[in-house]
């Protein structure tokens, strides 16, 4: 089947003469093709075709004929006579009408019995109609490649089962097929790299209509995530989001339910980093105990996971729901609305206005009576962290990157921060300027990962650690308002024990001991139990009320004392008599004394750490608070003029701390469904 033609019959059909003529152009196109020309010969015939242009074309023509058949049944042979015919109508088959597809295809039904063959035995049979072959021919030449490509494959199909047999009873009116092309089988490629994150990104920045809102829907939430994050997630325990663009904002990668200290077991993240050693209860938080024992990491944007020690291990994700799909997310599970991140919006504008140009706000130019203009640009700069902007990525990255700027040009080498004598506080101290603005560098750091920008961090964490912190070692206790103060007090003492908690996400190094004497701090302010009338609660043993420089059941202290014993190892049902207090009496309304406490009311002080403390306790606690606190926020946002989306000032207090202060503290109550994850749920 496969025998190569015999050069005797090649040889009879090339003229000795080797003149090439319309008649037997189309042996010396078979000769030509097969190699049975000498060099010689070969360019006398190249000579006469340049010559000849019609020639030439034939020759051409037939080859490609040669070509095409060869590619289709190989070594079978077919007759001159029939090859000549055929290559006739196929230089031709450009005038062949449309219309003549339809009789090919019912053609080529017939045809298909002569499909396969023989070579040898065809050419000797003889009994093929050519004429009427090749107008088949034709006919198929000028169909369109589908028609083409199906009976290439019939072809193929009946050739492999019929490939050693002969065909038999060829009539007079029969057809035979020739193929003058061959189609590949469609292979299935893969998506192009870029075109998975472009469609990935889309799906992750949410761009999706939302629907107007009522602010004072008693709906748990109006916010509209996209389907197609939905389908990424399960509205239960575990969500990740992907940026595939932007790994340093570490808005991607995480469990946001594996909080910012707690390590799930069965978690096969990788290390978390940043592990302070961990001991009993508080293995699966924040990990202060023995040295090099377990302990759960913080790396570069949080994380989860085990680690040993002091930062070891990368980890990510506590700060990653700041950002695209999963802060959307965030916000519907949690009890946010479209009006609630609309009302955040309006707030970061009003701040990115109202920023000087060194990057610092201004406490006397935001109708402030102070000078403390550190601690109002750390928590202006937290605002928009608290948003996912940060130096690198964000429409207010240029705000966030001069924040920082200026925060770290008040840093002394020692790494203290707002020493400057303007800068005093009421009090003559600077301890709420280097906690607050301590606190800002740790979360941008972990979030940008500005190297500049983290060793600062770790420069106001280990001044922090070692040389603010009362007492030494073991025997360490809490913050005031001046270096080693021998009285701490809780407000002060709140501020550094979260700037501790960024700092350890963020993957800094943060000596455990600090986190100890935190927690012993706490039981020397923690009111006796035998003193507190108790609410109507199983859960509520009269613990967890706290005083200010001594025990005692202040609201804004015992909110702030609550909220770092979370972070610290208790339970929700520990602290959920001493929530339940809050709520029944000072529920979140819009007032001046809300929150009071010595000297006057605190309102919106109260509600940025209520908020987080009624978050993190959940359940009816949570609905309750947070349906009060959006009614509150939203309803009282300034709308008018250059006041638009910030809050007034309510207090004597607030008064002297200026609309910049009530305005980054509003915004970042309104973060609360994603700035931080919660603890136990």
């Amino acid at each position: 089947m496969n025998a190569k033609r015999p050069s005797s019959r090649i040889g009879k059909a090339v003229s000795p003469a080797l003149v090439v003529t319309p008649q037997n152009v189309q042996e010396f196109a078979r000769a030509y093709s097969d190699g049975d020309l000498n060099a010689g010969e070969m360019q006398e015939v190249e000579r006469q075709l340049a010559a000849n242009p019609p020639l030439r074309d034939a020759f051409d023509r037939r080859r490609k004929v040669l070509a095409v058949m060869a590619q289709s049944v190989g070594g079978l042979q077919v007759s001159p006579d029939f090859e000549q015919k055929a290559s006739q109508r196929l230089a031709s088959r450009q005038q062949i009408k449309s219309a003549r597809v339809t009789q090919g295809l019912d053609s080529s039904a017939q045809a298909l019995s002569a499909i396969s063959l023989g070579a040898d035995e065809a050419e000797a049979a003889g009994n093929v109609d050519e004429p009427e072959a090749a107008g088949m021919l034709a006919r198929m030449g000028g169909a369109p490649w589908w028609i083409i490509s199906v009976a290439l494959h019939l072809l193929m199909i009946t050739l492999l089962g019929l490939i050693t047999m002969a065909v038999s009873g060829i009539g007079d009116n029969d057809s035979v097929i020739v193929v003058t092309s061959l189609e590949r089988a469609p292979q299935i490629q893969p998506m192009d790299e870029q075109k998975k994150k472009s469609e990935l990104r889309e799906a992750l920045e949410g761009k999706h209509e939302t629907p107007p809102t009522d602010p004072t829907s008693q709906t748990a939430s109006d916010i509209v995530v996209p389907p197609d994050i939905l389908a990424k997630a399960e509205l239960g325990d575990h969500f990740e989001t992907v940026n595939p663009d932007r790994p340093d904002t570490h808005s991607a990668f995480g469990n946001p339910d594996a909080h910012m200290f707690h390590s799930e077991s069965g978690n096969d993240e990788p290390p978390g980093g940043g592990g302070n050693g961990g001991a009993g209860l508080l293995d699966d938080l924040i990990g202060v105990g023995g040295p090099s024992s377990p302990g759960t990491g913080g790396g570069w944007g949080g994380g989860n996971g085990m680690g040993t020690g002091v930062d070891n291990g990368a980890g990510h994700g506590s700060f990653g729901s700041r950002t695209g799909g999963g802060r959307k997310l965030m916000v519907m599970r949690h009890g946010g609305s479209h009006a609630t991140e609309s009302a955040v919006d309006k707030a970061l504008e009003w701040l990115a206005r109202h920023q000087e140009p060194d990057g610092h706000w201004s406490v006397r130019k935001t109708e402030g009576d102070g000078d403390w203009d550190p601690g109002v640009t750390g928590l202006a700069v937290l605002a928009f962290l608290g948003a996912g902007h940060t130096e690198k990525v964000g429409k207010y990255r240029d705000n966030v990157k001069r924040g920082v700027y200026w925060i770290i040009s008040q840093q002394r080498d020692d790494g203290a921060i707002g020493t400057n004598p303007k800068y005093a506080e009421h009090h003559g101290g600077y301890g709420y300027h280097h906690a607050i603005c301590g606190m800002a560098l740790a979360e941008a750091a972990g979030m940008g990962r500005v190297a500049e920008t983290k060793a600062a961090a770790q420069k106001a964490i280990d001044y922090t650690v070692d040389k603010y912190q009362f007492g030494e070692g073991s025997d360490r206790l809490g913050f005031r308002y001046t270096p080693k103060a021998a009285t701490s007090d809780v407000s002060v003492s709140g501020w550094y024990i979260m700037q501790l908690k960024s700092a350890k996400i963020a993957g800094l190094h943060v000596d455990p001991a600090a986190f100890q004497g935190a927690i012993k701090f706490l039981d020397t302010r923690e009111q006796d139990a035998a003193k507190v009338k108790k609410e109507d609660d199983a859960y509520d043993d009269g613990h967890h009320r706290y005083g200010y420089t001594e025990r005692g059941a202040m609201v804004n202290t015992t909110s702030i004392g609550i909220l770092c014993r979370l972070y610290l190892g208790h339970k929700p049902e520990e602290v959920r008599g001493a929530a339940m207090w809050l709520l029944r009496t000072n529920p979140p309304e819009w007032k001046a004394d809300l929150g009071i406490a010595n000297g006057g009311g605190w309102p919106m002080y109260y509600s940025y750490y209520t908020t987080l403390t009624m978050f993190q306790v959940g359940g009816d606690l949570w609905k309750q608070w947070n349906e009060g606190l959006k009614k509150m926020l939203v309803t009282n946002q300034r709308k008018d003029g250059d006041f638009d989306g910030s809050w007034d000032p309510l207090s004597s207090w607030e008064k002297k701390a200026g609309r910049a202060y009530t305005t980054a503290l509003g915004a970042m109550c309104l973060e609360v469904y994603y700035r931080y994850m919660p603890l136990y749920r």
